[in-house]
């Protein structure tokens, strides 16, 4: 049972999610239903993108192996998958009490709560799971996003720092979230370093160029003003916004 246990789990790391479902299906039409049958079959079903089935196969997983909590996330995961948030996090929390913690864990539950407008558990999540994980770009960028969804400018800040930081990633994102706490607080001239360094990243991007458009405008840069518009009309020509204030400028 430990060689089958093991195959299975190197299988779900190599993704081989349809030799995991064949697998295991072969076991159970011979009533081998021992709990990383019915959970890997499960995973493989879920990642292959089919929840239904890998719903029915993890709940009876869960309830022939009631003290095998994993599970429990493995079903709230099934219920994120399909953006049903509040159940997502019943699940997750069951194999929280458990004593279930992983990384994973503390990710996906804080992704509900975000989605569900519980900030505060959300951003106890993401602290979790930087002080487990402090190398993680990616655990840093989601804490700086929900620090910026509370209006913890601050601390938002350190944070997407910290996950430019760390990783090697296209951070064009980043950037632009950092930026608008900058026009938030009118800081108008670091707003625009912002900008201009998503720009590098990724020159054709249209909200940035009609961003720095109306920061210049607003400080007074018309010139400036209308030369990040006309980048931004050449990208998308029938935007009315950019006729609008085109239209403002040029007639001042």
């Amino acid at each position: 049972m430990w060689f089958w246990s093991r195959k299975l789990k190197l299988l779900l790391g190599n993704r081989e999610y349809e030799k995991i479902i064949s697998l295991c299906l072969k076991r159970v039409a011979t009533d081998q239903t021992d709990y990383w049958t019915l959970r890997a079959l499960g995973l493989a079903l879920l990642y292959s993108g089919r929840p239904s089935e890998a719903f029915e196969w993890l709940t009876r997983c869960a309830g022939a192996n009631p003290r095998k909590i994993a599970v429990q996330y493995d079903i709230g995961l099934i219920y994120m998958k399909q953006e049903c948030y509040s159940e997502a996090c019943g699940y997750m929390l069951k194999a929280l009490e458990g004593g279930y913690r992983t990384d994973n864990l503390f990710r996906d539950l804080g992704f509900s709560y975000y989605c569900l407008g519980e900030l505060e558990k959300a951003t106890n999540c993401f602290r979790e799971l930087v002080r487990r994980s402090n190398k993680d770009s990616a655990a840093h960028r989601l804490l700086g996003m929900a620090y910026k969804r509370r209006a913890m400018y601050d601390e938002a800040i350190i944070s997407y720092q910290q996950a430019i930081l760390l990783g090697k990633d296209d951070f064009t994102d980043i950037h632009i979230s950092i930026a608008e706490i900058y026009v938030r607080q009118e800081k108008w001239s670091l707003s625009v370093v912002e900008y201009q360094k998503a720009l590098a990243l990724d020159p054709k991007n249209f909200s940035v160029h009609l961003a720095l458009g109306s920061i210049f405008e607003i400080i007074g840069e018309n010139t400036r003003a209308i030369d990040e518009l006309l980048k931004a009309h050449k990208i998308h020509e029938n935007d009315k916004r950019i006729h609008k204030k085109l239209e403002r400028l040029l007639i001042n």
